[in-house]
């Protein structure tokens, strides 16, 4: 449509990584006020990235795409929204690109569908963490290790934000949930590391980080490891530094467990590697998003057709 002069061209709106990020938060405004369960968030998100692989950013409307996605999804985790209700909340979250009349969102339906080629069945990397959660617990006694449920929530959030990116359309659940499970170990023991050596350290390894320095694993947006109680960071276990070495060596120990549970589990080393690093990138292009630019952006680009 840009390339046969039907659209104006817009070269400052690109589906990049702080679209990305946008349209993901959309997705989460809406699902709230709808009170929708995370699986149909995660599916429409997959929806949107699969549509918009397919369709330039340019062509349709992003929010009635948003809506669309999730109406879908829920019809599809068996959680439907009435379509009145759905086109109601978002239009009081988004008046000006919602239209009023319900069939619009119904021809949009018809139109997702057909670029999807009606695949609409999912399969989640939630299901293979659990399963991974529930074989380590069954079988303690040979890996010497088990998934606290601090760890697997935090691994839960990474793969609530993985669905930005392209990863689910490229690996399989199973690795996308093995990746979210390791960055978390590594990170948990990153921060047990930086506790060890202080209160002072943990402020200055923060501050490194809010500036823009990402040299090192510690990224306080990355998930809420750094959301500790006050008394322990206090304590800071400086006065004990055989105490700090046995904790440090513990964490070591736990990710070398995993490790030997990760070579029992024949998953592809390589593609474990490839979806943390794009996790990981994830959150270093977070630090530096702009939500009001992008906003501005598709404002420009929607009102002025």
């Amino acid at each position: 449509m840009i390339q046969n002069g039907l659209i104006k061209d817009h070269p400052h709106i690109n589906y990049d990584i702080n679209m990305r990020i946008y349209l993901h938060n959309l997705t989460l405004r809406l699902g709230r006020r709808l009170n929708v369960r995370q699986i149909a968030l995660s599916s429409s998100e997959i929806y949107l990235t699969r549509f918009l692989s397919r369709v330039s950013i340019k062509e349709v409307n992003v929010y009635l795409l948003v809506t669309t996605c999730l109406y879908v999804a829920c019809k599809i985790e068996e959680c439907p929204q009435h379509i009145r209700l759905i086109v109601s909340e978002a239009r009081n979250l988004w008046p000006e690109y919602i239209p009023q009349d319900v069939s619009k969102l119904a021809e949009f339906e018809f139109y997702l569908i057909e670029e999807m080629d009606m695949f609409l069945v999912l399969h989640h990397p939630y299901r293979s963490l659990l399963q991974v959660r529930d074989f380590l617990q069954e079988n303690s006694s040979m890996f010497g290790f088990t998934l606290s449920n601090v760890e697997l929530q935090h691994s839960w959030s990474l793969i609530n934000d993985s669905y930005i990116t392209d990863l689910h359309l490229v690996f399989p659940p199973h690795v996308i949930a093995m990746a979210a499970i390791y960055i978390t170990i590594v990170l948990e023991k990153r921060l047990n590391a930086i506790r060890a050596q202080g209160p002072s350290v943990l402020d200055s390894a923060a501050n490194n980080s809010s500036n823009g320095n990402h040299d090192s694993m510690h990224i306080d947006d990355l998930i809420s490891l750094t959301s500790t109680q006050n008394t322990d960071i206090a304590c800071g276990l400086h006065p004990e530094d055989n105490l700090a070495s046995q904790r440090l060596d513990k964490d070591t120990l736990k990710i070398e467990k995993f490790m030997d549970f990760f070579n029992y589990s024949h998953v592809n080393l390589d593609e474990v590697i490839e979806a943390m690093q794009e996790m990981i990138s994830l959150y270093f292009a977070w630090n530096n998003y702009n939500e009001s630019s992008m906003r501005r952006a598709l404002s420009s680009m929607l009102l002025n057709r």
